[in-house]
């Protein structure tokens, strides 16, 4: 949901008496239904977000914030919580999570996911420090990372892996800790601590429906589904819930973003096989400068691989409608200014944009890894317009950490001149879903 062209929290007024008002009421809810996603998607009504009051997100109080209650219900373990959606977070009762798991996994414990050749080795560097005498381990992100040999001169894409195999539910999030300094003091933000299912609730509750066919438990999850959401399309359910029915053809190839973008712009010399991080960290920040529309046009159409349709519907267009979106935003990325940012790449971007402006720029955001956004990173990364970012930094605001610390302020916009508050809640979401979300175990 969007007013005047800027995203905010999409929920119940605390007042509805359908609002979830404490954690206790959310476990019940998850009981009732089954599974539910974190965060909204395109099934409306299907999310912790839409069944909560908008205003008591993010608000460090136990007592009213969603955000803080996954980590209650992570750590209670009366329902599961990891990646389980389309890649993204949500809780899953203990009724129905046996029923996942033999859906996800193919009725495959991972060893022997791993001896039919059906799994990564990277995958398996991970799986391995929970296996045989590890079965009941309980590791923070960063642990796993390297432990399984992930970073700079080892193994990729850590977060890519360990978000596959919270989807096939061979992990999920048990806790999230605060790291802790050697005087035994925590800091930071709150780290996912991951173990295996079956270490919580025991390998005969997590695979009972092994003996039945993968296929049924997939019928099973899509019925429930369907009873609960008959509005909802067919293909949105199978995507969102990661599965199809029986008798389907496997679903096409799906060229990852941000190949798919780079290839549908066109532009010589600028190829997936070449593009570099620092050209790809670029392009995010040209997709920044898309009207909303265009912007939230190629997001479904590249990051969620929605087609025309199922993008129209979403945002209540005919697909002729979404197809001039598309159109639109692609010439617009094409425009000089806009794609100077992904043919230069970030760094050399943005040291020009800095310059423009008589701003130094501080040699210590300098860094390897530019695939994710920094806290230390200018506040053009999380996505935002470059009149956006102007306006930030007349106010004194130029890092992700910078606004961080400004939005823990009440009404920390109104000082800024150009930034209303919906252009501040639609910040905030930025803040968390490029950032705090995406920090080891949250992404």
């Amino acid at each position: 949901m969007t007013e005047e062209e800027r995203w905010v929290m999409q929920g119940l007024d605390p007042d509805d008496p359908a609002c979830i008002k404490s954690v206790a009421q959310l476990e019940k809810y998850i009981d009732e239904v089954g599974f539910l996603p974190l965060f909204r998607g395109d099934i409306p009504g299907f999310s912790v977000e839409e069944h909560t009051a908008a205003d008591g997100w993010w608000t460090d109080d136990p007592e009213r914030d969603p955000w803080a209650w996954r980590q209650i219900l992570a750590q209670r373990g009366h329902v599961a919580y990891g990646k389980f959606f389309d890649r993204k977070a949500g809780f899953i009762s203990l009724e129905w999570l046996p029923v996942f798991a033999n859906c996800r996994r193919d009725g495959y414990d991972f060893d022997a996911l791993w001896d039919d050749e059906k799994a990564s080795m990277r995958s398996k560097k991970i799986m391995d420090l929970f296996a045989e005498e590890f079965a009941d381990r309980e590791l923070y992100s960063f642990e796993v990372k390297k432990l399984a040999g992930y970073g700079k001169s080892g193994e990729k894409n850590f977060e890519g892996e360990i978000t596959n195999l919270q989807m096939q539910t061979y992990l999920c999030v048990r806790d999230f800790k605060r790291k802790t300094s050697k005087k035994g003091e925590e800091y930071g933000w709150g780290i996912a601590v991951y173990c295996t299912p079956e270490h919580i609730w025991g390998r005969d509750l997590v695979t009972s429906c092994y003996r039945e066919d993968p296929k049924i438990s997939a019928e099973k999850i899509f019925l429930h589904m369907k009873k609960l959401y008959p509005q909802a399309g067919d293909r949105q359910i199978r995507r969102l819930l990661g599965i199809r029915r029986e008798g389907e053809p496997a679903e096409r190839k799906v060229v990852p973003y941000p190949d798919n973008l780079i290839r549908a712009l066109k532009i010589e010399g600028f190829t997936p096989e070449f593009a570099t991080p620092d050209q790809k960290a670029g392009l995010e920040v040209a997709i920044g400068q898309l009207r909303d529309k265009q912007q939230r046009t190629v997001v479904m159409k590249y990051k969620q691989h929605m087609r025309n349709e199922e993008i129209g519907k979403a945002l209540n267009r005919a697909a002729g409608t979404v197809g001039t979106y598309h159109s639109k935003a692609l010439g617009k990325l094409k425009w000089p200014s806009v794609a100077v940012w992904y043919l230069e790449g970030y760094d050399r971007a943005i040291r020009s944009y800095l310059e423009e402006r008589k701003i130094p720029y501080p040699e210590e955001v300098i860094r390897d890894d530019v695939s994710e956004v920094s806290g230390r990173d200018f506040c053009l990364r999380l996505g935002i317009t470059f009149k956006q970012s102007d306006a930030l930094m007349k106010a004194g605001i130029f890092t992700v950490f910078d606004l961080i610390l400004a939005m823990g302020k009440p009404d920390w916009y109104k000082p800024v001149k150009g930034i209303g508050a919906k252009t501040a809640a639609d910040m905030e979401k930025r803040v968390d879903e490029r950032y705090i979300s995406r920090l080891p175990g949250e992404k």
